[in-house]
């Protein structure tokens, strides 16, 4: 027994460079396992990224798959580059976050396993007392480093939930911006990465104290760059809650306005209404309450329009200015939100392109009505798991076809050279991608309804 356990520790403290292809290739799927749970756990803890069981089994899976794929086919060192390019994108659909987060995902386990991996290779190099070339054939030389920086990397996890310490990263940015972080990021990523794998492959010849100045000068580089893409998404947010803020002031403005004229009518009103019932006119008293109420449900719209009713500033902000240019072409908007959407089932950006083309063509369809009226209506439905977007709206074309018109290209508009019939074709598009949307469209004598169904995932 004991020759067979030093023959054991020989053959795993010793050059081996089959038994090392063994265990880290053909048998090496656990330590994949290991390493992308690990990954995981990390990222998902740092960018407070909400999982479900199902979605960290399909991350796993699927980039188990990847990896060994691009291990087999492709080999190192290239096969560290396709991993690091295809992990985020695997983030971004898995865990349905956004693309900022996907990028850091797999920025911050670099910044975190690489340095690791590199002060560790230099301490077991000592301890082994070998060579850097042989050093890596050696079996328990692999598995030392491999499991240290993932319980390293584990306890840190531990660490952060405990202190429950997290990076806020905001998805609300300009397309313009979101292309220019993305490019830097790769380029970082990429940078990065060939520069830990130089310092990796000099481990054993470069002096202990360039390697420590080149990593703590990368990882000063990270935190400032992190530092910057923070204050840049804050100083944008900053810029769009600004902006937010003149919408309301504005829509107060217009509401204090109402209020003063009802106000200065209240005596009027009162007046009229007496004047119904010293006549018994029950029925001219109803026809003159109507229009009293429609001037009510108008001020409350505009009380609607709320940024903390309406808690998304991409949902606000288009809502406004419809809003504002329906009322421009005296049409009666009627708002109504009940609905948290930070809570919405959907992408706010698909949302708001929805929102956006339907509004538009319900302002165009009632624009030449006799009665201009557009009713807004965003909630739960209490009766099944869904979310609802309702915009209902007068017009006056009774004989469209509602069987074609989410082709693309219909239209029941004049042709004036412009482009027309593509707006819902855009819709349907979206809706498509999805697996939890529906537009479900209807008509009557007045309204043509457009009902938005958001099914729970």
């Amino acid at each position: 027994m004991l020759e067979i356990l030093q023959t054991i520790w020989m053959a795993l403290t010793t050059p081996n460079e089959g038994l090392t292809a063994i265990i880290f290739n053909k048998f090496g799927i656990p330590f994949i396992f290991i390493e992308l749970t690990v990954n995981m756990l990390l990222f998902t803890t740092v960018l407070n990224i909400k999982s479900t069981r199902k979605q960290q089994i399909t991350y796993i899976l699927l980039c188990a798959i990847v990896s060994c794929i691009s291990n087999s086919i492709i080999g190192k060192p290239y096969n560290v580059y396709i991993n690091m390019i295809i992990c985020p994108i695997i983030v971004y659909f898995t865990f349905k976050t956004n693309f900022l987060k996907s990028i850091f995902a797999e920025i911050i386990i670099m910044i975190i396993s690489s340095p690791l991996e590199i002060i560790l290779a230099r301490f077991y190099l000592i301890l082994f007392n070998a060579p850097y070339e042989l050093a890596f054939s050696i079996p328990l030389f692999r598995l030392s480093i491999a499991l240290t920086i993932y319980l390293v990397m584990y306890c840190i996890h531990l660490l952060l939930k405990k202190l429950r310490y997290s990076i806020s990263l905001y998805d609300t940015l300009s397309k313009h911006n979101k292309i220019v972080i993305f490019i830097n990021s790769i380029i970082g990523i990429l940078t990065i990465a060939t520069q830990f794998y130089l310092l990796g492959y000099y481990n054993d010849t470069m002096p202990l104290g360039i390697i420590l100045l080149s990593l703590l000068t990368f990882i000063a580089y990270f935190f400032i760059s992190i530092f910057s893409l923070l204050k840049t998404t804050k100083l944008e947010i900053t810029s769009q809650n600004l902006e937010q803020a003149k919408d309301y002031n504005n829509t107060l403005k217009l509401l204090y306005d109402d209020i003063r004229t009802f106000r200065h009518d209240f005596g009027n009103i009162v007046q009229s209404i007496g004047g119904y019932v010293d006549n018994d006119d029950i029925d001219g008293l109803k026809q003159y309450y109507k229009q009293l109420q429609n001037d009510c449900e108008d001020v409350k719209s505009l009380e609607m329009l709320n940024p903390t009713i309406i808690d998304n500033p991409a949902v606000y902000s288009l809502l406004t200015s419809k809003y504002h240019k329906a009322t421009d072409l005296g049409i009666s908007m009627k708002i109504h939100v009940s609905l948290k959407l930070d809570k919405l089932n959907m992408k706010i950006y698909e949302f708001t392109r929805v929102l956006g083309i339907l509004l538009d063509n319900a302002i165009e369809a009632c624009e030449n009505c006799y009665e201009k009226i557009i009713n807004l209506e965003i909630r739960r439905d209490e009766k099944c798991p869904r979310q609802l977007l309702l915009i209902q709206n007068t017009y006056s074309d009774k004989n469209i076809n509602l069987n074609r018109i989410n082709e693309k290209g219909y239209t029941s508009k004049k042709d004036d050279g412009k482009p027309h019939g593509l707006g819902l074709w855009e819709v349907n598009k979206i809706l498509r991608r999805a697996k939890n949307l529906n537009l479900y469209t209807t008509k009557d004598s007045i309204f043509f309804t457009q009902q938005l169904e958001i099914y729970d995932k």
